[in-house]
């Protein structure tokens, strides 16, 4: 049977076929929904205790990663039985542990998002998997609390990655509001800077509340904002940030704003926020030299989306 209407992914089954992908879309976007109709295409041979796992459930879940990870275009999948785990290409078949939990989203059977996040340790960096451990317990409709993370780590101890999750559920944090942030932050830590506080009230000098801060300083007084794609996608509320950065910076704190491309020279952040620090009596504030720079990027590894 042969219809125009039809494709035909796997011998002996046929599907809707595809229809012109959506009109504006970005790489990360198209890389995306691409591996989502790979990962479609192989849920159809899934057997039944199977399951869409590591990269491919973390793009259905929607997590943070970069566009070298989605460009690889492989299926990951996990199973139990042994009859899933013949090699294909294209297709990366891991054993599936018995506390797994499979949940249902976008469309596939794929492992619950802790699950996920766990097994991902066996294949991304620290600074990763610390970005997906903040999207789990972000500000807004959070998945996870942190101490589901922590019950999830003692129960991966063990395996492949272990070490590299432990590492990063240390440096999660709740409230994050987006990876850019993430990568701010960690820049921030590497540098041997004091950790901000992540989005909690600016206030001026009667108390009254400014806005939710990216990453504060209350001590110091240091405000440290990323300016992310608001320009481009929602022009009120980027005004409405300026605003609110210009009426913190009437209210005496001292506003550092990081744009992506900032990020290019990350020694450059940092150097501007060890010296606001340093100008309001941080007492470690240190010269900044060629030596100093070097050390901070030696400590590396910090998430490119």
């Amino acid at each position: 049977m042969r219809r125009s209407d039809l494709a035909a992914p796997v011998s002996g089954v046929r599907i809707p076929a595809r229809r012109d992908a959506p009109p504006v879309e970005t790489p990360w976007e198209r890389a995306g929904r691409e591996l989502l109709e790979r990962a479609g295409i192989e849920s159809l041979r899934l057997a039944p205790d199977a399951a869409i796992s590591h990269i491919s459930a973390a793009v259905a879940h929607g997590f943070p990663l970069s566009m070298a990870r989605l460009s690889e275009q492989v299926v990951h999948v996990s199973s139990a039985s042994d009859a899933t785990r013949r090699r294909r290409r294209g297709i990366h078949v891991h054993p599936m542990p018995r506390d797994v939990r499979r949940v249902f989203q976008a469309g596939l059977v794929v492992t619950h998002p802790i699950d996920t996040w766990c097994a991902l340790s066996a294949l991304l960096s620290v600074d990763e998997l610390v970005a997906i451990g903040d999207h789990l317990v972000c500000r807004q409709n959070p998945t996870a609390t942190i101490d589901q993370l922590r019950s999830a780590v003692r129960r991966y101890a063990g395996r492949h990655g272990a070490k590299r999750l432990r590492c990063a559920l240390d440096l999660v944090r709740e409230r994050t509001d987006s990876p850019k942030e993430t990568e701010v932050r960690l820049l921030v830590i590497r540098a041997g800077l004091p950790e901000p506080e992540v989005n909690v009230s600016v206030r001026d000098g009667s108390g009254w509340h400014i806005k939710l801060g990216d990453m504060v300083y209350e001590t110091y007084r240091v405000l440290v904002e990323f300016d992310g794609d608001q320009h481009r996608t929602d022009s009120k509320q980027y005004e409405k940030d300026i605003t609110d950065m210009e009426r913190a910076a009437a209210a005496g704190w001292s506003v550092i704003r990081v744009r992506n491309q900032h990020l290019r020279r990350p020694e450059r952040v940092t150097d501007r926020i060890r010296e606001a620090l340093h100008a309001r009596g941080w007492p470690s504030g240190e010269p900044v030299t060629d030596e100093t720079r070097r050390e901070e990027s030696d400590r590396g590894g910090v998430f490119r989306p």
